[in-house]
């Protein structure tokens, strides 16, 4: 297996069992819910989360963020920026954040086929490839970003649930 097989295994179990399992059975008001008012919300960090992947992929593969080209941006409520992605959002912005189960869970499976697609096309020698960050910052190589976006959805998957066992007693995980 090399390292592109690795990274798109480990999106896809941390997809299909975590996130999928940490939504199974909540409903779209308890995304909004925090732990406290000093805290991210499951819905919040799930899309911050999908938002960073769009963004590396659609940079890596040089095509457009599924944000923008398939009007995820739209179901959210939200404008059509490349540059909104949840980093450096204020509490309030995050408290403000509402979507739903199924609003969160289709950007999040659209964003992967995008991000499976251009993995499969990756070669060995793009892995070393010099790549600037997405909107402007210091590069790192190819293989790095995919790292950032593996290290970023470990992070916040864990985290989700973490939050949904805080939130409904049930665990952090449903059974």
């Amino acid at each position: 297996m090399d390292a592109t097989a690795v990274v798109a295994t480990a999106l896809t179990i941390d997809l299909d069992n975590f996130i999928k399992g940490a939504l199974t059975g909540l409903s779209d008001s308890d995304l909004a819910q925090r732990p406290s008012d000093q805290c991210n919300s499951i819905g919040w960090t799930l899309w911050h989360a999908t938002r960073v992947e769009d963004g590396i992929i659609a940079n890596i593969s040089g095509k457009a963020q599924a944000w923008i080209e398939d009007g995820w941006h739209q179901q959210f409520g939200m404008e059509a920026s490349t540059a909104l992605t949840g980093i450096g959002d204020s509490l309030e912005q995050v408290a403000a954040f509402k979507t739903s189960v199924t609003t969160l869970q289709g950007y999040a499976e659209a964003v992967r086929v995008k991000t499976l697609a251009c993995l499969n096309a990756l070669t060995p020698a793009d892995l070393d490839r010099d790549l600037a960050a997405p909107g402007g910052g210091p590069a790192r190589k190819v293989g790095a970003w995919l790292a950032v976006i593996l290290l970023d959805h470990l992070h916040h998957s864990g985290q989700v649930c973490y939050i949904r066992g805080y939130l409904t007693g049930k665990g952090w995980f449903p059974r």
